[in-house]
């Protein structure tokens, strides 16, 4: 468990390069940070040198986030082929529906595809709508295996993704919250009736001050239950969402923002259209997400604040049944349209392998060794001036003794599992629907969605 620790921290960083919908495949509210020039392409270097340009999509954050942009900017020093960046308004969902759309007509017109979390990766590799690597792999003799291990996936014999992060979650806080509240900063093992209470401490809805601060993907549904390792399927392959744990999981996230408030309730999440990287605006003392979310603190272009910031390791349930934080890997891979196929793996094994030099979020890499992984959190620290120390980091993310558990449930029919779990969810969440209807009808669907996907299968 402790080596598979140090990968996952490894790989944490990594993520912290890649941003992310950021992650997890968001489903928040627009940013107000967002740009309004829908379908807009833009490049490092907008000079014609004649050279390959290849394409990706990037939601209006990312292509604002100088981390990102540094790392395009690298890419093209080190190998003279352009990146140009196709924005599209909304949050990271948005760009997988353009993406669906450009895929389902085989389009080239997208080269690099971000595959932000493993349900995405799942996903078009059974649409065969990405490229496969493994001639590429074999052509130039590149040690994929060596440099990534377990953290390279496979599908039916073929490689579709190199992974380029494998981040832990944490918790963020801000420090100016606390000081305000005189609330000593979180620090070491605790538990979320701790972290509960101590939100309770840091909220005051008089001055807009919440002290927490979670987000609407599927897997804040059933984060508890993944802490505690409770797989998503059954044996048999079905739905194991009828499983308490997953029940208890939604009743916990909804808890928080209905019965404890402190946090928005999902209705007011949802009205006020709050968005995935609200934290950044100063108005909630907490906030539980992944390593990648360390990137925005080392924006401050984009998010340029008044106050610091400080990181903790994640709470575990008071029963000492999930003392494992969770994460995910994440990765890129190409369009299988793409009609610049060699560039575009040159482009996706640099984003693997040197994400995390610029975001700061853990490396996918089993190459890299202790020192190397130090030096990651050196280089952060050294990057935020001292804001949070290596200390810090490595205690929250890393060296803190807790286990490693996937944070999103990923297997037949994932994509719809994750849909589903999204619909039902919110109509327990608004209290149209009771917690016990809700976990039923969810087992119910995925089930239905797991034989349709089956019996579609040749």
């Amino acid at each position: 468990m402790r080596q598979r620790l140090k990968f996952a921290t490894l790989a944490l960083v990594v993520l912290m390069l890649t941003s992310l919908l950021a992650a997890c495949g968001s489903n928040s509210g627009d940013s107000s940070a967002e740009p309004s020039n829908e379908g807009k392409t833009t490049s490092s270097d907008s000079a014609t040198t004649g050279a390959v340009t290849l394409k990706i999509y990037s939601d209006g954050n990312r292509a604002q986030d100088t981390n990102f942009l540094d790392l395009i900017d690298a890419f093209k020093k080190d190998t003279g082929i352009n990146v140009e960046l196709n924005i599209i308004p909304g949050d990271g969902v948005e760009i997988y529906k353009k993406i669906d759309i450009e895929l389902g007509t085989q389009d080239s017109s997208t080269d690099l595809i971000l595959l932000t979390n493993p349900i995405f990766l799942d996903k078009y590799t059974k649409s065969n709508s990405l490229l496969p690597l493994n001639d590429l792999i074999k052509e130039q003799n590149y040690d994929a295996e060596g440099k990534f291990g377990k953290y390279l996936s496979e599908y039916n014999g073929n490689i579709y993704s190199l992974p380029a992060g494998a981040g832990n979650w944490a918790v963020y806080y801000n420090k100016k919250v606390f000081d305000d509240a005189n609330v000593p900063y979180p620090s070491g093992a605790w538990t979320w009736d701790q972290y509960i209470e101590t939100a309770k401490k840091l909220t005051d809805k008089s001055k807009g001050i919440y002290g927490s601060y979670t987000l609407d993907y599927d897997n804040y549904m059933y984060f508890t239950a993944r802490q505690k390792d409770v797989p998503g399927y059954k044996e048999d392959g079905t739905s194991n969402y009828d499983d308490p744990a997953f029940k208890e999981a939604l009743q916990f996230f909804g808890d928080l923002g209905n019965v404890h408030k402190v946090q928005p309730s999902w209705m007011e999440f949802k009205t006020k259209k709050l968005a995935w990287d609200g934290f950044m605006s100063g108005k909630y003392g907490m906030h539980v997400i992944g390593s990648w979310y360390t990137n925005m603190f080392l924006d401050k272009e984009s998010y340029p604040r008044d106050w610091e910031f400080g990181i903790t390791e994640l709470p575990t349930p008071a029963d000492g049944s999930g003392n494992n934080n969770i994460g995910v890997v994440n990765g890129i891979g190409a369009n299988v349209n793409t009609k610049h196929p060699k560039e575009a793996f040159e482009f996706i094994k640099y984003f693997a392998e040197n994400n995390y030099k610029f975001v700061g979020d853990l490396p996918a890499r089993v190459d890299l060794t202790e020192d190397d992984v130090q030096g990651l959190f050196k280089d952060i620290s050294d990057r935020l001036a001292g804001e949070v120390t290596v200390d810090q980091l490595s205690k929250a993310l890393y060296n803190n003794g807790l286990g490693f558990a996937d944070e999103k449930i990923v297997g037949p029919a994932a994509s719809e599992y994750s849909n589903i779990i999204l619909q039902e969810s919110e109509l327990y969440l608004i209290g149209q629907k009771s917690l016990e209807d809700t976990v039923k009808i969810i087992k119910e669907r995925v089930d239905q969605a797991i034989a349709a996907e089956k019996a579609n299968q040749p």
